[in-house]
């Protein structure tokens, strides 16, 4: 039964995972009624950042109010468990199947802890499980990735800004749509693939991007031969699909975008993360995308 004395505004909840607590962050509308199912926006932060850090940079409390949607903000694990978080020596890290870091050696269930706070959100809101959707930036784009893959029993839509998809073996319980956003001057996450360097100085061997995109544009059964939709000041938009479903793959790509939310502000120097531009609001154009989609594909 959901909280009927719930507040509209920012709040702190926990819950229990591998015998731990775990935080995570939720922005309640103004008008919350709990009679009445909100959408629900999951957004991961990435790499070193924070739930508070990407509610207060993305804009994503400002879209639930004026949309009217449920916007919940996990946190990941820190390196070093037994130390204080901080961006450069002990940052937070989702344990997204690339098995590079210390938390993905320690192996941290981190699908376990996603599945616990939705279901602390259903318990305590009231929502609509036909519309649960995820987003994310970065390592918390690759955690977006696979999630859609171990949780799609649950979630309708995902939004990867800028990862990669890490599993090996990807096999879904059902199709799950998807919109992909990448900037082409992105540094850490080259369109073509390479040698990178990451903000703590790792260098790293990249694939292409678009190996995670046309493993997703298969797993749903599409076409792997994009349509445009549209293609103006350097954005490009293209869809995959309908697949076997309704669900459908779409990539939009930004030229002059490096690794940062793509119309948010700057959060890393330039010699890390390349340029940034305002060519596209990459948090209200994941809306737009979700706005479309429901349990049984896009509309």
């Amino acid at each position: 039964m959901t909280d009927s004395t719930v507040e509209p505004g920012e709040h702190w909840r926990e819950v229990f995972s591998e015998g731990n607590r775990r935080p995570y962050l939720v922005h309640v509308p103004s008008g919350y009624d709990s009679t009445t199912p909100l959408p629900v926006l999951i957004v991961l932060h990435g790499g070193g950042g924070s739930a508070s850090f990407v509610s207060q940079v993305y804009g994503w409390p400002e879209l639930s109010e004026r949309e009217g949607c449920l916007a919940v903000f996990p946190e990941a694990t820190t390196e070093d468990p037994e130390r204080p978080a901080a961006v450069r020596e002990n940052p937070r890290l989702w344990n997204d199947g690339s098995k590079r870091s210390a938390v993905a050696r320690r192996n941290v269930d981190d699908i376990g802890y996603l599945a616990a706070v939705l279901d602390d959100v259903q318990a305590t809101y009231a929502i609509d499980a036909n519309r649960v959707f995820m987003t994310g930036f970065s390592n918390g784009a690759s955690m977006t990735f696979r999630a859609g893959i171990e949780l799609s029993d649950r979630l309708v839509a995902i939004a990867p800004v800028s990862g990669h998809l890490c599993l090996q073996d990807p096999r879904p319980a059902r199709p799950v749509s998807m919109l992909y956003i990448i900037g082409l001057a992105d540094p850490l996450n080259p369109l073509a693939g390479g040698t990178t360097r990451t903000p703590w100085g790792a260098t790293r061997q990249k694939p292409p991007v678009m190996d995670s995109i046309l493993t997703w544009v298969r797993l749903i059964g599409a076409s792997e031969q994009p349509h445009v939709l549209r293609h103006s000041d350097g954005v490009k938009h293209v869809r995959y699909g309908p697949g076997k479903t309704a669900c459908e793959v779409q990539l939009c790509t930004i030229e002059g975008q490096g690794h940062e939310w793509p119309g948010a502000r700057r959060t890393l120097p330039s010699i890390i993360s390349g340029p940034q531009t305002n060519k596209l609001n990459a948090t209200q154009a994941i809306w737009d995308f979700f706005a479309g989609a429901d349990r049984g594909g896009l509309t």
